[in-house]
């Protein structure tokens, strides 16, 4: 058993070399808007292998994300060897407000497959003491840039909140606000720039009051 294990090992390491040396930089760009009166929306978007890449045998291997311009946040994702899924927001404080935003996606191309290690999972998972706490900001450590945050009312037994962060080890709750006398459970996954993420790290926190302040209280 140990020896087949170590022998899948050996052969993934083999293939991820090898695509190294061929490897190309494939850009997209999405700009999406919301006009004074619009809610808040969301955007899809699949990045599929060009006919000429799949006749060169090539597969997607790595990609980086660039969110700086406009107001954008990356609800979802996913990378395989044939397309790069990714799922984007434009979460409005008010429908008076207008906002915009562009993603720039790189996708790295090679010729052959890689078979990507995990990270480690982050530690520490925390509240920064900065943040309201009706608007929490999660902290969390690892040497990853990349981050999946699921947050989820275990009171209303419903999950609130989704968000991939380029931003690395914290990231703000940005639509909305948290209700009072609830109960949460956030969970937090990480990766490197070929998206194979780790395992995830939980950690719970309830809204209460607290001699006429509304706090977060660890749980």
């Amino acid at each position: 058993m140990r020896l087949s294990v170590l022998t899948v090992l050996i052969a993934c390491f083999l293939v991820c070399s090898a695509g190294v040396g061929a490897a190309e930089i494939y850009e997209k760009e999405f700009f999406h808007q919301l006009k004074v009166g619009e809610p808040s929306q969301s955007w899809e978007h699949r990045i599929d292998l060009t006919d000429e890449m799949m006749y060169k045998d090539q597969s997607f291997i790595a990609r980086e994300l660039d969110l700086r311009e406009g107001k954008l946040v990356i609800e979802h994702e996913e990378l395989t060897q044939l397309y790069y899924y990714v799922k984007v927001r434009l979460a409005k404080p008010h429908p008076s407000v207008p906002m915009a935003g562009k993603i720039k996606i790189k996708l790295t191309v090679a010729d052959n497959p890689v078979c990507p290690f995990p990270p480690a999972a982050p530690v520490e998972l925390k509240l920064s003491p900065v943040g309201a706490a009706l608007k929490p900001i999660f902290t969390w450590k690892t040497d990853s840039r990349y981050a999946a945050i699921t947050l989820y009312d275990v009171t209303a037994q419903k999950t609130v909140w989704e968000r991939i962060s380029t931003t690395q080890g914290y990231k703000g709750f940005d639509e909305g606000f948290l209700s009072k006398g609830h109960h949460y459970r956030w969970a937090v996954k990480v990766s490197g720039k070929h998206a194979a993420y780790s395992k995830e790290a939980q950690a719970a926190f309830r809204i209460d009051e607290v001699d006429g302040v509304v706090v977060t209280i660890p749980e």
